[in-house]
């Protein structure tokens, strides 16, 4: 790129080369996106658990997606604001968010850049795409393949719109139960107790809202090991933080400890310093507005109505 060449020009030419043939709509946690290509629908797998996220509403967030290669971005290590270590990167060039994407540490050359504005309500995602790789009758990678719908999701809820949760989220009865908890403490048990009792929302990763003066959670595509996920949002009533036991209790969690508890289960968007002042923020305000508590549970059906009993 030349250097009196702005990223945003470069951008700028690629995209108005390009016919959007692939579109569609996803509403996740009140939030739609629109998410388009060139390329004809059939060149994209859309997976199973988008299937009930699809709408017809304006979008809040516009992607679009690019197969013909990827642009020359300079990629220095000043400008590098975040690195997961082996699989991505993330890049701030002109003030725009770059996310880079590599298939290993051993082979460092990118196989996707996506850009986004400052905002992240519009991005471009640019993928290298092998010449073979339509020939063997293989699908695309989605415009927004894993982790990248991740990132954008934490990047923007961030900017004032809530959390993305490590959490399994339930309705019971439009009262909204929030179960965050660390890999094995009991998240997807936690759903198939209740799969008989109420609406299960998603068993692993929920989104935290504010919505008309209340705090709401939603479920969203990318569940673990269930796999009945719900696009629907119900107003929070508690936040359990899941312990394995050898008997139902519940500890009464409060104030900066219950803030700092929440903020360790939240996806956070290590790259952006003024987020990150948000979601603490957002977690302060969480735990002063609805009860708080660590709850140790034993793994059968009678901590349902355990639960349903906690004031």
């Amino acid at each position: 790129m030349a250097v009196d060449q702005k990223l945003e020009d470069v951008l700028l030419v690629l995209h108005l080369k390009s016919s959007d043939k692939y579109s569609i709509l996803l509403k996740v946690a009140n939030i739609v996106f629109s998410i388009s290509s060139k390329l004809p629908k059939d060149s994209f797998h859309l997976e199973e658990n988008y299937r009930n996220f699809l709408c017809a509403e304006p979008p809040d967030v516009t992607v679009h997606g690019h197969y013909s290669g990827i642009p020359e971005i300079p990629l220095r290590d000043k400008d590098k604001i975040f690195s997961s270590g082996i699989f991505w990167d993330a890049y701030r060039v002109d003030r725009c968010p770059v996310f880079v994407l590599r298939l290993s540490g051993f082979n460092p050359q990118p196989y996707c850049i996506a850009v986004f504005k400052p905002e992240f309500r519009n991005g471009d995602v640019y993928y290298r795409v092998f010449p073979h790789s339509e020939a063997r009758g293989t699908h695309l990678p989605h415009p927004l393949t894993f982790p990248l719908f991740h990132l954008l999701m934490i990047s923007f809820l961030a900017q004032g719109y809530g959390v993305l949760v490590h959490a399994c989220g339930i309705d019971d009865g439009g009262r909204g139960l929030l179960f965050p908890g660390s890999s094995n403490n009991g998240k997807t048990t936690m759903a198939r107790l209740w799969q008989d009792e109420a609406f299960i929302l998603n068993d692993e990763r929920i989104v935290l809202r504010q919505r008309e003066g209340r705090l709401w959670i939603y479920g969203t595509p990318w569940h673990g090991e269930y796999d009945k996920i719900s696009p629907r949002g119900v107003p929070l009533d508690k936040v359990f933080f899941l312990r394995h036991a050898e008997a139902n209790s519940v500890q009464r969690w409060e104030g900066a400890s219950a803030a700092s508890k929440l903020l360790t289960h939240c996806f956070q968007p290590y790259w952006d310093p003024a987020g990150m002042d948000f979601i603490l923020n957002f977690c302060t305000g969480v735990v002063e507005s609805v009860p708080c508590c660590e709850l140790n549970f034993v793994p059968d059906k009678c901590v349902v109505d355990f639960i349903r009993c906690v004031k």
